[in-house]
């Protein structure tokens, strides 16, 4: 039988050979090599669909294939391989479906820019790292891919470098990831000398040939980290199923805390509060590159290292916890922002931030109930697609009117009704309104959370904000669908006519908007299922599986209240905004304060100015004067004792042959009085004989 799970290295392999080849001849082909783009990325996204097939089928849920990048003396290795496994497996089709419609859109939407042959190559360089993520069979190639895919966000955010706020967006990304990316490496160092040591006893002999572990069975660090079994096909993961548990009794602070590092890195990455400022400001990139990156991939990694952690190692109840409150604040806070936004990207991505914080929060309350994270993957997974579909449906807006004001758009579905009614799509899906996908999944992460708050009462503040959140969601969605389409005509003269693209950007549209339609009833497939570890299907939407959670009447309740939020979000925006109405507060408006304050984004840009200039800046000037005062002035004091020294002593070099004599006489008494006097005092003083 053949081993197909060998060769899932050929998944980032397509994509790594596309950026080779743009890299080093881009600017050989026509319109700057946007179809060896297409090319690569379809290799990709056809052995992508190959391998999740073929997860979907298996038997066993882990498959591993790797092999030692180089070992210490104690038998400590450092491992490179591809790991495919349930989860892994569903964000091989979310990176790569949604890759390939957005290489596809962008060979249009990016016709007509700059630097076209550097733009592909680094779209293949993320799919590349993005792809490497998802396989990576152990926490340091995890890494080592994470910080790659952060790289490639830079490059993408500042695609437009010669504009001041796109160089701006690109450096704020960058600076407030790394943030969050040092917690991560503590969080996981911690691990490792905490997990280090443990070995499973259902493997006796070693995974590499001559390797030497230095103790009996295959500890973690000798097996290098990794997530299951290595070289194996495997129902287990190589440390047992929360196996943080195994230490937390010796010391449940220090486990605390490496789970919530683990969490400051997913919020870098996610932009959870508050590490969620670069997000809106990264709109400045090309919308196709906040299609790909900021709704699908990217900003999904940190979910997805939430999720892999919850399964490979495990949260403890305190850590969970937090998890959970962070995604649940997080969602409510990001939706009020999403109100009062202008630019039409920054309403998506204020979006992005809120459904990230529904996926975090998920995750939480499955480590509370001790269940998988299937909740949550389901709901990264929908969201991609209609994610993708809102800012690619944004993306072809901007490229007939060119702007991206809110205020300046209306009238524009007479004139773009493919876009019109495929966003449409996306933001039903978006508001959870059946039968689109996001109604299912957004059920079945709402449902898990009510029952870890009923195990954990201080969770259902949190799940409270998120349930406001679903009213919210649909609120500033539908606000954003009606200024854009609604009314006879654009608000603003000086906008460009308004005409549909050509088929080569609304195909991703239209295949968007199918998957919008079918993704929520994927589970109902026995194989998808076995993608989504925790999950079933229920009999109104989805419910997981496992101690102390099924389906019931309580699930049927919280998702009609979740319909009933979503229908009064969308008829109060149609109220507001509907049929070409604008609706403003009035400048004597009591909320005309809150109304400020959510615009300025609750002044965390300000406030993170200010420590920057009042901290950082200050903790610079301190050891600015701690150079230039101590450390040189000490420099500069021993310059002057040598300088005073070879003055004195250049007077004594006089040329006189007598002036040497004296001094050479000098020198034999000092030596005599020394050896008769001194020395047998100093011999006896120090008990010498």
């Amino acid at each position: 039988m053949v081993d197909y799970f060998w060769y899932a290295f050929l998944v980032p392999l397509s994509t790594a050979i596309g950026f080779v080849v743009l890299g080093l001849g881009g600017t050989f082909f026509k319109k700057g090599g946007g179809f060896i783009a297409v090319i690569a990325e379809g290799a990709a996204l056809v052995f992508g669909v190959f391998f999740a097939y073929q997860e979907s089928l298996s038997s066993t849920l882990y498959h591993d294939t790797s092999f030692v990048w180089f070992a210490l003396p104690d038998g400590t290795s450092f491992v490179m391989g591809t790991l495919v496994s349930p989860l892994g497996a569903l964000m091989l089709l979310v990176v790569n479906i949604v890759g390939f419609l957005v290489v596809l859109y962008s060979m249009e939407y990016m016709a007509h820019e700059e630097g076209l042959p550097r733009y592909f190559a680094e779209m293949m360089l993320f799919l590349t790292a993005m792809n490497g993520l998802v396989l990576a069979d152990n926490y340091l190639e995890f890494i080592l891919m994470w910080e790659l895919v952060g790289l490639c966000s830079y490059l993408l955010i500042g695609f437009f470098w010669k504009k001041p706020e796109a160089a701006s967006a690109a450096k704020k990304a960058f600076l407030v990831t790394r943030v969050g990316d040092v917690l991560l490496f503590v969080g996981v160092f911690i691990f490792f000398t905490s997990l280090g040591g443990i070995v499973n006893p259902s493997i006796t002999t070693s995974p590499y040939p001559g390797q030497v572990c230095s103790s009996a069975g295959i500890n973690w660090a000798c097996a290098g980290f990794t997530f299951a079994p290595p070289n194996a096909d495997s129902n287990v993961v190589f440390l047992s199923a929360n196996s943080v548990a195994s230490v937390t009794a010796q010391d449940p602070n220090l486990m605390t805390l490496a789970g919530l590092l683990i969490l400051g890195g997913a919020a870098g990455k996610s932009a959870q509060f508050p590490l969620h400022t670069w997000l809106p400001d990264a709109m400045e990139g090309p919308t196709t590159v906040s299609a790909l990156i900021h709704a699908a991939t990217m900003v999904a990694a940190g979910v997805f290292l939430l999720a892999i952690t919850s399964i490979y190692i495990g949260f403890t109840p305190t850590a969970a916890l937090v998890v959970l409150a962070i995604g649940g604040f997080t969602s409510l806070f990001a939706g009020t922002m999403g109100l009062v936004a202008r630019d039409i990207k920054r309403v998506i991505a204020y979006s992005t931030m809120s459904q990230l914080g529904y996926m975090v929060m998920a995750v939480g309350a499955a480590s509370l109930v001790a269940i998988g994270p299937g909740a949550a993957m389901f709901h990264l997974f929908t969201h991609a697609f209609f994610k993708a579909l809102l800012f690619l449906s944004a993306g072809s807006i901007i490229h007939a009117l060119g702007t991206q004001d809110l205020f300046a758009m209306g009238g524009l579905l007479r004139k773009m009704p493919v876009t019109g009614y495929t966003m449409l799509i996306g933001a039903l899906a978006l508001s959870g309104i059946p039968p689109f996908s996001g109604f299912f999944s957004k059920d079945g992460l709402l449902s898990l959370t009510w029952t870890a708050a009923q195990h954990y009462p201080g969770a259902l503040v949190f799940f409270l904000m998120a349930l406001v959140g679903v009213l919210l969601t649909a609120l500033y969605i539908f606000r954003l669908w009606f200024l854009a389409f609604s009314g006879t005509e654009a608000r603003e003269s000086s906008a460009h006519p308004a005409h549909e693209p050509s088929w080569v950007m609304r195909a991703p549209l239209v295949t968007l908007a199918g998957l919008t339609l079918v993704a929520g009833f994927l589970p109902l497939l026995s194989g998808f299922s076995h993608l989504l570890p925790g999950v079933q299907w229920g009999a109104f939407g989805y419910a997981s599986s496992g101690s102390g959670f099924t389906f019931s009447q309580t699930d049927l309740f919280l998702g009609l209240a979740s319909l009933g939020l979503a229908l009064t979000g969308l008829l109060t925006a149609y109220a507001l905004w509907g049929n070409g109405r604008v609706f403003r507060l009035a400048d004597e408006s009591p909320l005309k304060g809150l109304h400020t304050v959510l615009v300025r984004k609750y002044y965390f840009d300000e406030a993170y100015d200010g420590l920057a200039h009042g901290g950082v800046l200050g903790i610079a000037r301190a050891f600015d004067w701690f150079d230039r005062y101590v450390i040189d002035g000490t420099v500069h004091a021993f310059e002057d004792l040598f300088r005073i020294a070879s003055e004195r002593g250049r007077r004594i070099q006089t040329g006189l042959v007598s002036s040497y004599v004296s001094w050479v006489v000098f020198g034999l008494i000092v030596l005599v009085f020394f050896f008769l006097y001194a020395l047998p005092y100093l011999t006896s003083a120090w008990g010498g004989g």
